[in-house]
């Protein structure tokens, strides 16, 4: 089960996304190579610079939590991800640890739909809410997360990661999720 090879994708295409820019899949990674990792690590990397996610941390996400990717089906170059965990405190809750879609195809309402499919699997899964923080400056992401999917802002972490740092925590009730029923 690799993305490396057409024959053996994952077996959990989660949703097919067609757009402008190709027939895009939406992955549940539930098995990796080395290869895979590797792109995915550097993935995050890019986008997240030191603070992305690196093998040692991303192994475990796979194996006992939950990463989807986003890729069109006729390349090999992710181009979202999303590593959500398990909220121990309510087990109706998962908690979207990264988030991410490439740059150069920010704006395009590609972070919209691979969120919203994503919802849509983790209810499936028996999900009925999901929190996370996000940077009080990253205007286009908390213009994602609230205005066109839904979240509420429901306090602020200050200094999360470091002196200066500073969240808001978000939580969506999947019943009032921004987005057509299927």
């Amino acid at each position: 089960m690799y993305l490396e090879e057409a024959s053996k994708l994952p077996k959990t295409v989660i949703e097919n996304l067609d757009g402008d820019i190709g027939n895009l899949k939406v992955y549940l990674v539930q098995d990796y190579n080395v290869n895979l990792l590797k792109r995915m690590v550097n993935f995050g990397l890019d986008i997240f610079g030191d603070l992305g996610m690196d093998e040692w941390g991303l192994v475990p996400q796979i194996r006992h939590g939950n990463v989807f990717v986003l890729r069109e089906e006729t390349k090999k170059k992710i181009i979202g991800i999303a590593i959500l965990m398990r909220d121990w405190e309510d087990l109706q809750k998962c908690y979207l640890f990264d988030y991410a879609i490439s740059d150069e195809l920010q704006g395009q309402g590609l972070g919209y739909h691979f969120l919203v499919a994503i919802i849509r699997n983790l209810e499936t899964q028996g999900f009925t809410k999901m929190g996370l923080t996000v940077d009080i400056d990253n205007a286009p992401a908390i213009r994602l997360y609230k205005d066109k999917i839904g979240f509420e802002t429901v306090g602020e972490n200050e200094d999360e990661y470091g002196k200066g740092h500073h969240r808001y925590i978000m939580n969506l009730h999947f019943d009032k999720l921004n987005a057509p029923k299927k």
